[in-house]
């Protein structure tokens, strides 16, 4: 059941998405929400704590889902599991609007962000841990942002088969990277 905060949170994503932060007041997202302005600042003091659950709300989501997933990655045996976490958590998150919120949100109040900054960098430590060249694990971080923002700044011209079929080429040029890799050690290069 969707708690009170939630539901409050959900309307500010919603008229982020629609209006951006400018237009968002206290007033808007009481009415967005269909409750009274007093139950707005019940829940959330300001605008800025609004903004703030928002992306925190969205850091803990994203964070949640790729741990998880990438735990039954390892599982089941699978190479680079937070990479391919990463790309999974990409396409469920491309149809909503978590990511438009976030780039308008940055626009209005860089220091916002800061909590999804330090996933990002504990995401690319974890995905240079996971691929065996550098570079290889820097390109792959760039591939998953540049996915993100193109997203999230409506730019993004391709269709959804023609972003899965650049994830899945991704993925397989990192495996047989981590083949030779393997390989070479095994044959003492």
């Amino acid at each position: 059941m969707e708690t009170t905060a939630e539901h409050i949170l959900d309307a500010v994503e919603r008229l982020v998405c629609i209006e951006g932060t400018r237009k968002l007041t206290i007033d808007a997202v009481a009415a967005e929400a269909g409750m009274s302005k007093g139950g707005v600042l019940y829940n959330f003091r300001s605008k800025h704590e609004l903004l703030l659950g928002v992306i925190r709300r969205v850091v803990s989501e994203v964070r949640e889902r790729t741990y998880t997933l990438s735990d039954k990655l390892t599982e089941q045996g699978v190479a680079c599991p937070i990479l391919r976490a990463s790309f999974q958590i990409y396409k469920e998150y491309r149809e909503k609007t978590a990511p438009k919120a976030l780039f308008a949100l940055a626009a209005q109040e860089p220091e916002l962000i800061a909590e999804f900054q330090e996933m990002s960098a504990e995401f690319g430590r974890a995905i240079n841990g996971e691929v065996s060249d550098p570079v290889t694990g820097h390109m792959c971080l760039l591939i998953i942002d540049g996915l993100y923002y193109r997203q999230a700044l409506d730019i993004e011209h391709n269709s959804t088969g023609e972003i899965d079929e650049l994830i899945d080429r991704v993925l397989d040029i990192t495996s047989q990277n981590d083949r030779y890799a393997e390989l070479n050690a095994e044959a003492g290069n």
